[in-house]
């Protein structure tokens, strides 16, 4: 995989993915289209070889493109 460094707005849905977020979560949070938040995705399981948000996300931490600390507990410590 030679995925070095993802555009802005694909990392920013990339960490909202990570964090449980949904499309329409992230959307809002980042001022986008949920056509675009899933575009995004479908970029990332793209250049990722992911087949979901998991392997997605797992695999961004695994290259690198993503820190363990990008992931919060949310209160109560369970996920969404």
């Amino acid at each position: 995989m030679a995925v070095r460094v993802l555009p802005q707005q694909q990392r920013a849905a990339l960490v909202a993915m990570a964090n449980g977020l949904s499309v329409g979560e992230t959307a809002r949070r980042l001022c986008l289209a949920p056509a675009t938040i899933k575009s995004h995705r479908r970029l990332l399981y793209r250049r990722l070889g992911a087949r979901c948000s998991a392997h997605a996300v797992a695999t961004a931490i695994r290259v690198g493109l993503l820190d363990v600390a990008d992931v919060q507990e949310p209160a109560g410590g369970e996920r969404p």
